[in-house]
């Protein structure tokens, strides 16, 4: 297949992938508004947080892949209630590697191509010959931290979520957070199935509801 179409291929498949979030987000829009605090984990370009944005949300983004970061910054990157980090979301801070998907030719294209993007090398469609070294930030020490509450935590970070929802549950930081919504990515890293399993039964013998896995 040709660059073009590749490009195409993937620009159509990322269209729908934010237009199923978008149906699916919209009673949780309608409680959004003027004082509400959302935070973004996996920001990619914006979409997601632009709808929050628009409701009058003060939006918090985490976003560490370079171009899916400018493509964000240059789109939005200037709205008063919004604070970008270049960052990627981990159960511990320091610094990692982080893998481009296969598609990606060593990092060339543009942000079309940004999304699968991940810090868990095991993932099935990245390259690890292609990776970069980004920053991490302690999701659960962030969230602990705030003084105030987080209405809304999305939380779509390639296969990163499974260390940091255990954090979560541990610390018990997921009570300050009205609702969260993770998608986790079982199906393209061997060995997730059964961490997915094995944290879905956490969550219900904890009686948790205001968490919600796999939301898209």
């Amino acid at each position: 297949m040709s660059r073009h179409l590749q490009s195409l291929k993937r620009m159509v498949l990322n269209r729908g992938a934010y237009l199923i979030s978008y149906f699916r987000l919209q009673k949780i829009l309608k409680k959004a508004g003027p004082g509400s605090l959302v935070i973004d984990c996996g920001a990619n370009i914006g979409e997601i947080s632009a709808l929050f944005l628009a409701r009058g949300a003060e939006v918090v983004a985490f976003e560490p892949d370079p171009v899916a970061h400018e493509a964000l910054r240059r789109r939005i990157g200037d709205h008063p209630r919004l604070t970008l980090h270049q960052q990627a979301v981990s159960d511990r801070p320091g610094r990692a590697s982080f893998f481009f998907h296969k598609e990606r030719a060593g990092g060339s294209g543009g942000a079309e191509f940004t999304v699968s993007s991940t810090l868990v090398a095991e993932k099935r469609n990245v390259d690890t010959r292609h990776s970069i070294e980004v920053e991490l930030i302690d999701l659960d020490a962030f969230i602990t931290a705030l003084d105030r509450k987080v209405d809304i935590l999305k939380m779509d970070v390639e296969g990163a979520e499974i260390s940091i929802l255990w954090k979560m549950l541990d610390s018990g930081s997921y009570r300050k957070i009205g609702l969260m919504l993770v998608e986790t990515h079982e199906t393209k890293i061997p060995g997730h199935l059964e961490e997915v399993a094995r944290l879905r039964a956490r969550i219900d013998e904890l009686g948790i509801s205001n968490i919600r896995l796999n939301w898209i």
